[in-house]
Formats: structure tokens, C-alpha cells, sequence
């Protein structure tokens, strides 16, 4: 089946509290996508266990995890997942489990549930993510930016004026297809140079993103953008609305007009339009780039969490492996 043939049986994106990671579809997504690049020999619902080798491959783990986590920004240890846990402790087994949550979100986290049922936890930072406050309108943000932020803004805005930018919406279905080829080209060009490889040069990944973009267009959730400068493509965008909150997922320089800045024009030009909207919430995701960081006026706290199955030998050996490290880190920190 094709991308543009794609129809998936789950229609309804949104769970409570309009969290785009936590939905049926992008789970079902990654399943029908992503899920072949694993080693995936157990799978019950949204958990599975995948094996994970440690000690240069001499030893397997089995690691339990929810699926989309290599995609999704955080996800959810509910109750219900915490019953499952259990289930999956009893019948397959796995040996420890693992998943990234974020502070804000805490009260949707089951954790004295396991704790309470004996499962040993241990919780590491994990990178923070970036978001932009809105709560007061766009001029409210822009007021409570640092007088140099502001300065910085208003010189590379005032430059690219000259070029008349425009962010232009791809609302077609008939286009999203193209939108997204355009988009993997300049991609893979920019990380293959930058980083050595962009992840979309993996068929299965473009084929993950773009079927749950068009699940989101049938609810009217997807964000393409073309910016426009000097009537030309500088800059491509993909983002969800949910709520009242925009979830930033990818951005691109095409590489023309870069030296008028296209990637910062097009960003606040699209916070200005979302403020206008009735978006509070700009979520940027983690990676502490320059204009992340130089951006946003609030950062959120991630965890790594990962639980110790008890009644795994290995499980437990390797759960207190972890501790052991994470006390000679910290040791290792205050010297």
C-alpha cells in the first residue's frame, strides 16, 4: 500500500487533554511504519519488549518500552499501562523498562502505583524542552524577552522585509505529498552535511511522518508552511495544533536568502499568527540550538525513567548497575 493510499481505522487523534503523542493514531502509525526496524518479539497493545544488547552484544536485555518512543517528544506511565506492566511481568517478562516524561505533565505519571507494587525506579535528567509562553499575546512575549533578545529580533526582521516574507499554508490534501518530497530533499542535504545522516534517508521514516501527517489533515490539526521571501521557497515547516497548543515537529532551510535568516523571519511570524489564533503553548521540542534557546521563555523538565522488573536476575543486575553509575556521576560532579 502506498502513502497516498493510506487509510488508517483510527480517525479521532485526540485523547483528554489533546496530547498528540499520546493518541491512538500516532500509535497506530508507528506500528503499521516504524515497528519493522525493531526486534520487537513481544507486543501487547501500545507496550512491547525489544531485545537490547549490552556488553558489546554479549549479553540481551528484554526492554520493555511504549511504542512511538523513539518519535514521540514524552509519553504517559498511566494506571492503565501500569496494570499492563504487570501483565507483561507475568506472561512474556521483560527484564526493565524505560520511557521520558515531562515535568508539566506529572500528574498523568502512575508512579507510586509501581512503587507501591515493588518495582525498584531510578530517574535521570533528560535534556529539556524548549517552549514559548503566550499566555499574554505576542507583544506580551516579546515584552518579556530580554532587552538585547528584542534588539537581535528586530535587526533580523527588518532585514528580511526587504524580501516581503509570507508563511503559505499547504492545506490541500491532493498536496502533501510533495510538500513532504520537498521537504526530505532539503533534509537529508542539510543533516547528511552537518550531522552525516538525516534519519529520512530511512524509507520507513518518511513513510511514518507523512501518514500521520495526513491522519492529522483529516482532523485539521496539520500545519505545512511554505515561507516565502523574494518569491522564493526558503523555508518548510511542519507543526500540530492541539488545543491551545502548537507542537513545532519539523523545520528546514532550503538554502536560498540565508543570509537574511529565514529560519528566525518564519518563526516569529508564525508565533505572531498563533497568538492571534488563541495559541498559548509554542512547544520546540528538546536540543539546545541558538534559537531554541534564545526563543523561549520557559523550559520544561524531562525525566528518564527506568523500572527494574523484580523478578528478573538480569533485570535487577543491570538495574543496580545503573544506580551504581549514576552515584559515581554524581560523586564524580561535586569533586
Amino acid at each position: 500500500m502506498s502513502i497516498a493510499e493510506l487509510e488508517l481505522t483510527t480517525t479521532s487523534p485526540l485523547n483528554v487533554d489533546e496530547f498528540p503523542y499520546e493518541t491512538p493514531v500516532f500509535h497506530q502509525c508507528w506500528w503499521q511504519f516504524l515497528a519493522s526496524k525493531f526486534d520487537i518479539p513481544v507486543k501487547s497493545d501500545d507496550l512491547l519488549i525489544v531485545r537490547k544488547p549490552i556488553l558489546k552484544g554479549m549479553v540481551k536485555l528484554r526492554e520493555a518500552r511504549i511504542a512511538g518512543w523513539n518519535n514521540a517528544w514524552n509519553q504517559d506511565l498511566t494506571p492503565e499501562r501500569v496494570d499492563e506492566l504487570e501483565e507483561l511481568a507475568h506472561t512474556s517478562g521483560w527484564d526493565y523498562f524505560r520511557m521520558c516524561w515531562t515535568e508539566s505533565r506529572r500528574h498523568y505519571q502512575a508512579f507510586e502505583r509501581l512503587q507501591q507494587k515493588g518495582y525498584p525506579m531510578l530517574q535521570r535528567p533528560a535534556p529539556v524542552q524548549y517552549v514559548v509562553d503566550m499566555s499574554d499575546g505576542f507583544e506580551g512575549y516579546l515584552q518579556g524577552l530580554s532587552h538585547n533578545s528584542r534588539k537581535s529580533l528586530k535587526k533580523k526582521t527588518r532585514r528580511g522585509q526587504a524580501l516581503n516574507p509570507q508563511l503559505v499554508p499547504c492545506t490541500n490534501a491532493a498536496d502533501i505529498d510533495a510538500f513532504f518530497s520537498e521537504l526530505f530533499l532539503h533534509h537529508i542535504t542539510y543533516w547528511d552535511a552537518k550531522a552525516g545522516r538525516s534519519y529520512f534517508n530511512d524509507a520507513e521514516e518518511r513513510n511514518f511522518i507523512v501518514g500521520w501527517a495526513k491522519t492529522l489533515h483529516q482532523s485539521g490539526q496539520l500545519v505545512l508552511e511554505r515561507l516565502v521571501m523574494g518569491g522564493e521557497t526558503v523555508n518548510l515547516s511542519v507543526g500540530i495544533l492541539a488545543g491551545s497548543s502548537f507542537y513545532w515537529l519539523l523545520t528546514v532551510n532550503t538554502g536560498l536568502h540565508n543570509e537574511y535568516v529565514p529560519g528566525i523571519i518564519g518563526l516569529y511570524l508564525r508565533l505572531e499568527q498563533l497568538a492571534a489564533q488563541g495559541v498559548t503553548q509554542f512547544h520546540m521540542g528538546a536540543g539546545d540550538y541558538f534559537y531554541k534557546v534564545q526563543s523561549a521563555n520557559r523550559q520544561e523538565a524531562c525525566h528518564d525513567l527506568i523500572v527494574c522488573n523484580p523478578r528478573s536476575l538480569k533485570g535487577k543486575a543491570y538495574f543496580y548497575w545503573l544506580c551504581r553509575q549514576k552515584m559515581s556521576d554524581h560523586a564524580s560532579s561535586e569533586a
